[in-house]
């Protein structure tokens, strides 16, 4: 295999990082804190490629390593049997395992930080419980070290996030969402599929990724609603046109001219940057082209929003109130999460406080690190292979450096001296693209296995074991995530089975706060089922039908609540109940609704009724995504 190309961006990084790991341990060496090796490992994975996230990512590990340390220095002073403790540390590793797929961004960091640190805190006290406190109270001063030293020297030589490159990225986007939009007028949404999938793909990876980029600033996080708004209006652009025009039949007389006036719209947007809001053009008097009207607007001011300072100076009229997008929470996947790391964490901890050995209890931890670690992922089967890969190599090297190395130089001048090469390769590893996620795992578990600067004289047995270990619990998780189905066709149906479930709710008779939910939910579902779909590659090319169709299903069963039961009410009662089947049979509750449709005597029920017909044909693909036959 070819080696990996080190360029000079590379090898300044890997110094840089090597030295932020080299410093911590020295401090932590000198000031005699127990277990030194401890704080050089937050260098490795607070060290980020933009400023914002390394100052939020340090942040969070303290408050996690703070929260986890309070939590299991609690467990282990609880006087119930040691099996109850274990029970309630599982709890504890289960919560905030769900927790890393439902605080989103940077935020979950916290979590996965502090289901680790009260698994190191309590495990441990198996074999020796007097020293709890002790223990907890050195792992958080290795993190305070760590931390600090991470952040001082790696965010010196970190850049500032890219945040006007997103922004221009996001515009770029959005003037693709507009041409999309016209292409469709003109020629037909079914004969755009593969600019659609591309098109919705790219608008959930670069909303996935919005928290990360404008992370580390109050700035960036207001401007998180600008974002959000203009999310809604792309995907609202897009939907629209294609409730005008779903197939390559020939559109609405007005189609035409609607297309004419959307081009000059994604040509500016690709250009100079939004247009006034004066330069919105004027909606073809055809059905439907209200709604269209609006998204756009809502897209124009939302990209406005975002190239305007917070201070107010360039205030813009906005017309539109910014648009309410759920929280992107993976509840099935967190639930999932929870039970898996809770569980193994449990009877991990069990097993090695039956067999009573140092070994197993090493064992024990790395099963609790790597569940954790590889549940909180959201493609933990890519993952998973490179996580052992790099366990492996650093478990050997840590082998080699603790027989063969440390014990010559055991005082801490040869020490640090003779641990900076190895530093120096792992700064290597995490800073090559080819290498960084191994490299994690590699820089990590050579300082779990190695424990450099450790008291005592280990024999053979015990320091090949300690590895051993490791590298078998790394095993065990690991291979469960490499053989287990790939996730990503799991979250699609988790998808697409909440998008059912929202529109069952909302036609019952009173919905309640149901069309509020959908408002908020549905672009959600959206982004988040075309986000899954993109990288589940055996589905790639099968996108289910209906994915932008299914919001103007949405948008007509809102309109059907809307009409006043004076007008064609004994329609609206036969309309609602036939959509309660809308689910088990779409393309049947279809020619219910049209047959009504064409026995309105009234324009505005009839065309209602024929939206309604019209959304549920072309999404009933969608609809029965995942669904047994």
């Amino acid at each position: 295999m070819k080696a990996p190309h080190l360029d000079r961006a590379v090898v300044v990084r890997a110094l840089v990082l090597a030295l932020s790991a080299w410093v911590a341990f020295a401090i932590a060496t000198l000031v005699h804190v127990q277990n030194a090796y401890w704080a050089a490992m937050p260098v490795w994975v607070v060290a980020q490629a933009s400023r914002g996230v390394l100052v939020e990512r340090a942040l969070f590990r303290v408050l996690g390593t703070l929260l986890g340390a309070a939590v299991g220095f609690a467990i282990l002073h609880i006087p119930v049997d040691a099996y109850v403790q274990f029970g309630l540390l599982g709890l504890w590793v289960a919560l905030n395992g769900g927790l890393t797929h439902v605080l989103r961004g940077v935020h979950g960091y916290g979590a996965l930080l502090a289901g680790i640190t009260a698994a190191i805190v309590v495990m441990p006290a198996v074999l020796a419980p007097g020293a709890s406190l002790e223990f907890a109270i050195a792992r958080v001063e290795c993190t305070l070290i760590g931390v600090m030293v991470a952040t001082v020297i790696t965010g010196l030589a970190t850049p500032e996030s890219p945040r006007q490159a997103f922004f221009l990225r996001i515009r770029l986007l959005s003037a693709d969402a507009v041409a999309y939009a016209a292409e469709v007028l003109r020629r037909g949404a079914s004969t755009l599929s593969v600019e659609k999938r591309r098109i919705l793909a790219e608008i959930s990876e670069v909303e996935a990724s919005a928290r990360l980029i404008l992370a580390g600033s109050f700035e960036g996080y207001r401007r998180l609603h600008d974002v959000d708004s203009l999310m809604v209006g792309m995907l609202g652009t897009m939907s629209a046109a294609v409730a005008l025009r779903p197939d390559g039949r020939p559109g609405a007389a007005g189609a035409d001219a609607l297309a004419r006036g959307l081009d000059p719209v994604a040509e500016h947007l690709r250009s100079e940057g939004c247009p006034p809001m004066g330069e919105v053009p004027r909606m073809a008097e055809i059905p439907g082209s209200g709604r269209l009207a609006d998204a756009l607007v809502r897209l124009l001011e939302a990209n406005a929003a975002l190239g305007r300072p917070l201070d107010g100076s360039t205030a813009l009229p906005l017309r539109r109130e910014l648009a309410a997008l759920a929280p992107h929470r993976e509840w099935p996947q967190a639930g999932r999460t929870a039970l898996a790391s809770g569980a193994a964490t449990f009877l991990a901890a069990a097993l090695a406080h039956r067999v009573g050995s140092p070994l197993a209890v090493q064992a024990a931890i790395g099963v609790c690190i790597f569940s954790l670690v590889l549940g909180s992922m959201a493609l933990p089967h890519h993952i998973a292979p490179k996580l052992l890969a790099g366990v492996a190599a650093g478990a050997f090297v840590a082998i080699l450096y603790r027989l063969g190395v440390q014990p010559a130089f055991p005082s801490p001048p040869g020490l640090l001296w003779t641990l900076a090469p190895f530093l120096l390769v792992g700064g290597l590893l995490r800073a090559h693209p080819r290498t960084a996620l191994a490299g994690v795992d590699f820089n990590m578990c050579f300082l779990l296995a190695s424990q450099a600067g450790a008291t005592g004289s280990p024999g053979a047995k015990e320091v090949v074991g300690g590895s051993a270990a490791l590298a078998a619990a790394a095993s065990l998780v690991a291979g469960n995530y490499i053989l287990m189905p790939r996730r990503s066709v799991r979250q699609a149906e988790d998808a697409v089975g909440v998008i059912r479930r929202d529109l069952l709710r909302m036609v019952e008779t009173g919905p309640g706060e149901a069309l509020a939910d959908w408002r908020a939910r549905g672009a959600r579902q959206i982004l988040r089922l075309s986000l899954h779909l993109g990288r589940a590659k055996d589905l790639g090319w099968r996108w289910p039908k209906g994915i932008l169709a299914v919001l103007s299903l949405g948008h007509a069963i809102e309109q059907l609540h809307e009409l006043p039961d004076t007008v064609g009410g004994s329609l609206k009662r036969e309309a609602f109940d036939a959509l309660r089947r809308l689910v088990e049979d779409p393309h049947g509750t279809a020619r219910v609704v049209r047959a009504l449709a064409d026995a309105a005597q009234e324009p505005a029920p009839r065309e209602v009724l024929l939206d309604l017909a019209n959304g549920l044909e072309t999404s009933a693909e969608l609809l029965n995504f995942g669904r047994s036959a």
